[in-house]
């Protein structure tokens, strides 16, 4: 987790609310009505909330292969989905 991370408690955040927070910046920068800092405040804030993000779902795919792999090949059915 970097420092970034740290200080503005994004490392806390569930993907759930790291995404709706990642959607409301995403929505501020789109209205365009913001100075460059804030701009630039808001993309830097963006782009931590994105990682934060994909480092949550390398996560969870991680932990669904180790399920895959640790499950009995009987029990493994080709045609059906998953879930």
């Amino acid at each position: 987790m970097g420092a970034t991370e740290q200080r503005d408690g994004i490392g806390d955040l569930s993907f759930e609310e790291a995404y709706a927070r990642l959607e409301d910046v995403l929505s501020r920068l789109q209205m365009g009505n913001m100075s460059l800092d804030d701009s630039l405040a808001a993309f830097e804030e963006g782009m931590t909330l994105a990682a934060h993000c994909q480092s949550l779902l390398d996560s969870a795919e991680l932990r669904v292969e180790m399920l895959e792999r640790a499950a009995p090949e009987a029990d493994l059915d080709d045609d059906e989905p998953p879930f």
